[in-house]
C-alpha cells in the first residue's frame, strides 16, 4: 500500500519531468522560440498550514443492541409451526412459533380431574364440619341438663374437632390442587413462544419438525436501540467518564458519529490491563448491531498540516491536489489524508505547510498550467 502512494505521487511529477527533459534535449533552431505554458485565470488558491487539532487515540470497538432476547424453549416437543424470519420486525407478545405439547396436555387434564375432586372432597368435608357442629350445639345443652354423661359429650367434641381438621385438610387439598391446574396450565402456555420485547429476529435457530428440549434456544430478538462497547488503555481510566465525547467510524458505511459516553466499567481488567467503555448511538443513524467501529478518544492535542476538504479531488480510491508552484505552474500530486477537522483535512504526506493548492475552478486547471489568481 505504501509503495501504491509513493508511485501515485511520483508518477504525475515524473513524467513532466521527462517531458521537461526531452524539450530541454532539443536543440532549438535559429528562428523558433520555446512553447509557453498557457495561462489560465478565475483560479483560486489556498495555503496550507499547520495547525494544532486535538490528539486523539484510535481503536476498535462494535456495536450491540442494549437489549438482546434470547428466547428458549421450556418444554421439550416438537416444533410445529414457526412464524418468523431473520430480519423480520415484531412486537411485544407476537407469536413466534408453536411446540407440540401433548404430555403437558395430559398433565393438565390429569390437574383439572384433580381440582374437581379436591373441590368435592371439600363440599363433604363442609357437610360433616356443620353436621359435628350441629350435633356438638345438642350435646352441649343436653349436658348442661345433666341428662348425658361427660364422656359421651367428649365424644360429640372430639368427633367435631376431627371433622374441623378434615375439612382444613380438604381445603389444603384443595389449594394444592389449584396450584398444580396452574402450573400444568403454564406448561401448555410454554408450547405457545411470543416474543418478550419489540425488536427485530436477528437468528432463528429451529425450523418445523426440529425437536425442542428445555433451555434450547430458539430465536434472538434484537431490540433497535444500540450502543457501541470498546475497550480502553487503563491510562485513559479516570479522563474518560459518563457524559464525555468520543467519535466513531463506521469502515463499512462511512458513517461518522460523535457519541457520548453512558456507561464506564468501574474496574480494569487485570489480564488486559483496559476497561470496557459504552456509549448510545443516536437511532436515527442508521447504524446497526455487530458493526466494526473505529474509536476515537481525545488524547491531547498535536500539529497537524491541514489542506480544505474541497481542494482534494478523488480518483478511484486516491486523493489528489493541484499544487501551484512559485512560478504559478500547476502540478497534479498525490496526497494520503487522514482525520476531517472542520472542513479542512489531514494531509499525511504529500504536501508540507505554506504551498498553495487550487481551491475553485477546477474545470480550468490541468497540469502544467500557469495560474493567475481570481482578483490579479
Amino acid at each position: 500500500m505504501k509503495a501504491r502512494h509513493f508511485f501515485n505521487k511520483i508518477l504525475p511529477s515524473a513524467f513532466l519531468a521527462l517531458a521537461l527533459l526531452a524539450s530541454c534535449g532539443k536543440k532549438i533552431e535559429p528562428g523558433q522560440t520555446a512553447a509557453k505554458r498557457p495561462v489560465v485565470g478565475g483560479v483560486q488558491t489556498a495555503v496550507v498550514e499547520e495547525k494544532t487539532v486535538p490528539q486523539e487515540y484510535e481503536t476498535s470497538g462494535s456495536i450491540k443492541s442494549k437489549n438482546l432476547a434470547m428466547v428458549a424453549s421450556k418444554l421439550m416437543g416438537a416444533v410445529t409451526s414457526v412464524r418468523v424470519d431473520r430480519g423480520q420486525m415484531v412486537r411485544k407478545g407476537e407469536l413466534l412459533m408453536t411446540i407440540e405439547a401433548a404430555d403437558a396436555r395430559q398433565k393438565e387434564e390429569q390437574a383439572r380431574q384433580g381440582l374437581d375432586e379436591a373441590r368435592k372432597a371439600v363440599s363433604m368435608a363442609s357437610e360433616q364440619k356443620a353436621l359435628a357442629d350441629t350435633t356438638y350445639g345438642r350435646y352441649r345443652k343436653l349436658y348442661e341438663e345433666k341428662a348425658v354423661a361427660g364422656q359421651e359429650f367428649d365424644e360429640i367434641s372430639t368427633r367435631r374437632q376431627v371433622a374441623a381438621l378434615q375439612l382444613e385438610q380438604a381445603q389444603s387439598a384443595l389449594g394444592r390442587a389449584k396450584a398444580g391446574l396452574k402450573e400444568a396450565e403454564a406448561y401448555v402456555g410454554y408450547s405457545v413462544v411470543r416474543s418478550p420485547i419489540n425488536g427485530v429476529v436477528i437468528e432463528k435457530k429451529v425450523d418445523v419438525g426440529s425437536m425442542a428440549a428445555p433451555g434450547m434456544p430458539l430465536v434472538s430478538i434484537e431490540e433497535p436501540v444500540y450502543q457501541v462497547e470498546v475497550s480502553l488503555d487503563e491510562r485513559f481510566y479516570g479522563k474518560i467518564k459518563r457524559g464525555s465525547r468520543i467519535s466513531i467510524e463506521v469502515p463499512s458505511t462511512g458513517a461518522k458519529e460523535t457519541l457520548k459516553v453512558s456507561e464506564v466499567t468501574p474496574q480494569i481488567d487485570p489480564a488486559t490491563r483496559s476497561f470496557a467503555v459504552k456509549a448510545s448511538v443516536p437511532s436515527a443513524g442508521g447504524l446497526q448491531g455487530g458493526l466494526y467501529v473505529k474509536v476515537y478518544v481525545p488524547d491531547g492535542q498535536r500539529q497537524a498540516i491541514l489542506v480544505p476538504d474541497g481542494a482534494v479531488r478523488h480518483r478511484g480510491q486516491l486523493d489528489f491536489v493541484y499544487v501551484a508552484g512559485k512560478d504559478g505552474v500547476v502540478e497534479l500530486r498525490a496526497i494520503r489524508t487522514g482525520r476531517e477537522y472542520d472542513g479542512y483535512v489531514e494531509a499525511l504526506a504529500g504536501l508540507a505547510p505554506g504551498e498553495r493548492v487550487v481551491a475553485s475552478g477546477f474545470d480550468r486547471v490541468s497540469e502544467g498550467v500557469v495560474l493567475k489568481e481570481a482578483g490579479k
